[in-house]
């Protein structure tokens, strides 16, 4: 393919810093980034001037439902979601039907995922079947590809966890865990005071921080863990103090958890369904300020696509879950880096280099010469309403009408444009 060359751009590397520098991407990799570059004979020519360069985004928290629910969401139409989102790599979940528990279902699924237009992986269940009675076959789904290992959509089983932290760290694996007390959840679909408001059952606050003091100790002992989508500034305040102990434990949270609070949900729309469910303004705001701190590693959307007809059953009866590849970037963009709440290289350590680093991929994750030629542009100028359809194949969105800044026009993968917009 030929060269690309971006020109005039704010390069914004996670080590780096940022800088106004021209980037080249030459055979797949960054060739050199510098100022004024000449393009090289040949080579495709970008304008960035006024627009944001980061490494590619990588999503670590992703759900495309094949197989088994595909009249929500596939493989390629979640692939075609990340590329519109500026996302260039996606880790998929494996609560699928049946779950992603064998070596030889990995295969086929991760052959099928070749011919995406971004970087799918796999991860695969911890437990066998996904059903938290015992260990997965965790070796052999390494060898069928799986780059990390979670039972997410179910905790992992505390019984188990020390073992199953050990294992994934013995192959070199990360152990990602869903922290939800299930027995704690029960029937509830949302926040205390929004299920009052509309009479609904709720889901308490401990359901989720003594599932993530379960795990941060279950790590101190055993090894590394990850945890999923986290909410509560009870939750982050634990994560803290276990970095501080220095135990082997990160954190994630989503778009929506700095974005949204229970205070949005005016009536029973369960497009702002979603586990763990959105929290009070003090957890949100807890939620940016450990997204600045450090305490929290990573931003990932948990992007949980259902159809419509399945989201019409209101907070009672739908599923949870919001779609968020699309959305990435425009509310990291609108909700932390103009409203400097977060820096713009610490938004691409969040969104690039500790999502590469988590799942092994060292040459992800950073725009130093040799990286992939992975790389997400931004407007940080135009701002635009959120639209109603999407390329997911779902659209339920608690953003539809929002006006953000900062959405994609070009996204590259391997050196190939996959998205341009302007």
């Amino acid at each position: 393919m030929p060269a690309l060359l971006i020109k005039n751009g704010l390069a914004v590397d996670p080590v780096r810093g940022e800088a106004r520098l021209d980037l080249l991407l030459e055979g797949g990799r960054v060739a050199r980034l510098s100022p004024r570059i000449p393009p090289p004979r040949g080579a495709a020519v970008f304008d960035a001037a006024g627009l944001w360069v980061f490494p590619g985004f990588i999503d670590v928290h992703v759900h495309a439902r094949e197989p088994g629910a595909e009249g929500s969401e596939t493989i390629a139409t979640a692939a075609e979601a990340a590329a519109a989102g500026g996302v260039t790599s996606v880790l998929l979940m494996p609560n699928t039907s049946p779950a992603m528990a064998a070596p030889a279902l990995l295969r086929r699924y991760a052959a099928r995922a070749a011919a995406a237009p971004v970087n799918v992986y796999f991860s695969a269940a911890a437990t066998s079947g996904r059903a938290g009675a015992a260990p997965a076959p965790l070796a052999a789904l390494k060898r069928a590809g799986a780059r990390a290992f979670t039972d997410d959509g179910a905790a992992l089983p505390p019984r188990l966890l020390p073992e199953l932290i050990r294992r994934a760290a013995a192959l070199g694996v990360p152990l990602l865990d869903h922290p939800e007390d299930f027995a704690l959840t029960g029937r509830g679909v949302c926040h205390p005071r929004a299920a009052a408001r509309l009479g609904l059952p709720p889901i308490p606050d401990r359901a989720e921080w003594l599932a993530v003091l379960r795990g941060a100790l279950a790590a101190a002992g055993a090894g590394p863990l990850h945890l999923q989508h986290l909410s509560l500034a009870a939750s982050l305040a634990a994560l803290r103090l276990a970095k501080r102990a220095g135990w082997p434990v990160t954190g994630e949270t989503c778009p929506h958890y700095f974005a949204l609070s229970e205070r949005d949900i005016r009536r029973d729309d369960a497009n702002f369904k979603m586990k763990p469910p959105l929290r009070s303004e003090a957890d949100r705001l807890a939620v940016v300020k450990a997204l600045a701190d450090g305490t929290l590693d990573i931003i990932a959307t948990d992007h949980a696509p259902h159809a419509a007809a399945l989201k019409a059953g209101g907070f009672r009866r739908a599923p949870f879950g919001v779609v968020g590849l699309e959305t990435l970037a425009p509310l990291c963009v609108t909700e932390l880096a103009l409203k400097r709440a977060v820096t713009r290289p610490r938004l691409a350590a969040l969104l690039s280099g500790n999502p590469a680093r988590l799942l092994g991929l060292r040459r992800k994750g950073s725009l130093a010469p040799g990286s992939d030629a992975d790389v997400t542009v931004l407007d940080p100028r135009r701002a635009r309403p959120v639209p109603p359809l999407f390329a997911s194949r779902s659209a339920n969105s608690p953003f539809v009408g929002r006006r953000l800044a900062g959405w994609p026009v070009l996204t590259v993968v391997g050196g190939r444009v996959v998205h341009a917009a302007r």
